[in-house]
């Protein structure tokens, strides 16, 4: 029986899961070799150990986390890898450099505060690094709202004026609602008719879900989200961090 509680005891310290899981294994096992007697008598031990060493399910639950952490960045990374034909695309929504040396693609949300500030942020590098290119990728998941002003976006898109109509969304502080995006875009030049007829369009829809299921696949699962270069930066890094990354994105590149 000691050598029994001994194998359960070294279980319980290379496990890689917490909880009821810790227990499984003893499940497993008892069934087969062991009496209804002896499983009890070693499910009390087993609770015991773990009782006085609760440090294994926090080891254990740490050790599980980064693992699956590795295995998301991994992913993450080659999904990206397979998404290089789709960046490229010269179609997108973008701003800048068309012939940019570096990328840089931003996930965001009309209504995400975060989003504001990292607006701030590109408008300033667009002034300063005239050789940036900028992809930006509707992801709304915050309100109903959100997908709506991404469409008057991808709308304003169809008529060639997509980054026009993302600053006036992006600094539009009043009532939220199609009445107030319709006048920015009035406001803009543009077609209000053919705008109201593309919002609705299954292919402009089709779009911005795939551009979120696309930030899904590359391990973002909030706004922000960037990519620079080949890096991928889920949340806000803020000006500098966005000017580090650039240089470390052109550094990268001059040695390829």
């Amino acid at each position: 029986m000691s050598k029994v509680i001994k194998n359960l005891k070294f279980m319980a310290l290379t496990m890689g899961v917490c909880g009821s899981a810790l227990l499984a294994p003893v499940q497993n096992v008892q069934a087969a070799e062991f009496t209804p007697e002896q499983v009890k008598e070693l499910e009390v031990l087993f609770k015991k150990f773990l009782a006085e060493n609760p440090e294994v399910i926090l080891k254990s639950v740490d050790d599980f986390r980064v693992s699956e952490e590795k295995k998301t960045q991994q992913s993450a990374q080659e999904n990206l890898a397979a998404y290089n034909d789709y960046f490229a695309d010269t179609g997108l929504p973008m701003a800048g450099n068309p012939d940019g040396d570096v990328t840089l693609v931003e996930y965001f949300d009309y209504n995400c505060g975060y989003c504001r500030k990292a607006y701030m942020d590109i408008l300033t590098i667009l002034k300063e690094d005239t050789n940036l290119r900028v992809i930006f990728q509707e992801m709304p998941i915050l309100s109903p709202s959100s997908k709506v002003m991404a469409g008057y976006a991808m709308a304003a898109h169809a008529q060639g004026k997509y980054f026009e109509m993302h600053k006036a969304l992006m600094d539009y502080r009043g009532g939220q609602g199609d009445e107030a995006y319709l006048k920015l875009a009035k406001d803009l030049g543009l077609d209000l008719d053919k705008l109201k007829i593309d919002i609705k369009s299954a292919d402009l829809l089709a779009s911005i879900d795939k551009s979120s299921a696309m930030a899904r696949d590359l391990g973002i699962r909030g706004t922000p989200g960037f990519i620079i270069g080949d890096e991928i930066y889920p949340g806000y890094i803020g000006l500098k961090g966005l000017r580090d990354a650039i240089s470390a994105a052109r550094a990268a590149q001059s040695k390829k």
